[in-house]
């Protein structure tokens, strides 16, 4: 009598239900190299991503006027960061984690939030592709001094616009995907995931999902970014060349549009390098996906996803370091807070030497007297003006304007232009300097 096939032991003394026990139900541990990169060091940049982008986004909230200028992309730039470096965690290495631990606490977790946190990640990171582009062609018609209104006075619709195309592509993605028992696995691998039907269907798979989506979130931002970038990039090395031939071109005015012009190129460049990667992949599976499935590149493509994520959170990361770099603004207000908020709660006197002084410019009015313009003091910053001029009974100093023949003609010609579009500017009084520019708001 012979038995049937499923009872028939295999010659390694295994039969074909322990066989498909292994196969389904038996937990494969991370590679030590895939649990170091993900697990530790990508969770390590992502809490540092965390960290950096939180303590960013109190020090642009607390002043009232960053609200309403091109920083409050930075702003919202920083909040999308800390969504998405906040799920990377969660995603990557808790996943990794519960399979070399073999947790049934950290899985039941992971399958409990896997869906939404995915969702949010995504809608994060294509959020911040777009606030960057946005941020970035702002930019590229101030340098160029095209008349676009809208974008400056608009920013938060801008924003919201934004959000809502992002979630938009990337939104349904948490109907995507379905968590269904594993058969009758156990333990961690009792759950598993599966495509939902209607996001295999046509065509939602092939006009949505691939082309739709991919093109407006990979592919749109990252050619955008980069026409700009170069844009921008040609325009102030024809403006720099320019400026050897005017004295008055070297003014703080300029420098301040120069320096939040390097700034948002350095970030544009972090998107674009983390993003490289991200356009290769997305092309060879537009190309060839099939070949990434094969037995020889599959470990590559897996190597390739990781390193996808990590690079958008070192990205991240490296924003609050490039503004500390890039711009004095922001550099001024980020080591203010540290010493009157940070090292005051922890009774830590600031380092007050030479050489911890930070220049900074004070905003001022300007006054057409007739014979010369005057300008007042609106900070009532003593270290700006110099100490022989006494405050007026408002508490106001005033100074004279000095400059040369030059540097007049240039003002009267900005003076007549201002009144003639009826708009108000500012003055900036740099700190032991004697020019008077008009400064950006």
């Amino acid at each position: 009598m012979t038995s049937s096939s499923e009872d028939t032991p295999i010659s390694d003394g295994y039969s074909y239900e322990d066989e498909w026990w292994e196969e389904n139900c038996s937990i494969i541990p991370p590679e030590f190299n895939r649990l170091m990169l993900v697990g530790v060091v990508g969770a390590v940049i992502a809490f540092i991503s965390v960290c950096f982008n939180t303590f960013l986004f109190v020090v642009l909230w607390r002043n009232p006027r960053h609200r309403h200028s091109h920083l409050v992309y930075l702003m919202f730039l920083s909040v999308a960061d800390i969504f998405l470096s906040a799920a990377y965690i969660l995603l990557f290495s808790v996943n990794l984690y519960m399979d070399y631990f073999a947790s049934e606490l950290l899985a039941a977790a992971w399958w409990s939030y896997m869906r939404i946190m995915i969702t949010i990640s995504h809608v994060f990171i294509s959020t911040s592709a777009f606030l960057i582009c946005a941020a970035a062609f702002e930019r590229y018609i101030t340098i160029s001094k095209i008349a676009c209104q809208f974008a400056r006075h608009h920013r938060l619709i801008i924003i919201c616009a934004c959000i809502c195309i992002a979630i938009i592509a990337k939104g349904p993605m948490y109907f995507e995907v379905e968590v269904v028992p594993n058969a009758n696995c156990t333990g961690v691998t009792s759950l598993t995931a599966m495509p939902s039907n209607f996001s295999e269907s046509e065509p939602y798979k092939t006009a949505y999902k691939f082309w739709f989506r991919n093109l407006l979130t990979v592919a749109l931002p990252f050619i955008m970014c980069f026409y700009l970038n170069f844009a921008i990039m040609h325009r102030l090395r024809i403006q720099h060349l320019g400026a050897k031939l005017f004295r008055f071109a070297t003014s703080e005015h300029r420098q301040n549009i120069r320096a939040a012009t390097l700034m948002l190129v350095a970030v544009t460049c972090s998107y674009l390098a983390s993003n490289l990667l991200n356009v290769i992949v997305y092309t060879w599976e537009l190309v060839d996906k099939e070949s990434l499935l094969s037995e020889n590149i599959r470990p590559l493509y897996t190597l390739s996803s990781d390193l996808v994520s990590l690079l958008t959170v070192v990205a991240s990361a490296c924003r609050l370091p490039i503004y500390l770099v890039c711009n004095a603004r922001i550099r001024c207000e980020v080591l203010d807070y540290v010493d009157t908020c940070v090292l005051t709660h922890l009774n830590i006197k600031p380092y007050t030497g030479l050489g911890s002084k930070r220049c900074r410019a004070t905003t001022v009015r300007y006054c057409d007297t007739g014979s010369g313009y005057m300008i007042y003091d609106t900070k009532q910053e003593t270290e700006v003006i110099p100490s022989p001029v006494a405050p007026n009974k408002k508490g106001e100093r005033r100074v004279r304007s000095v400059g040369t023949g030059l540097d007049r003609v240039v003002l009267s010609v900005a003076m007549g232009s201002i009144k003639a579009s009826q708009s108000s500017a500012h003055l900036t009084v740099p700190l032991n300097s004697s020019v008077m520019i008009i400064q950006e708001e």
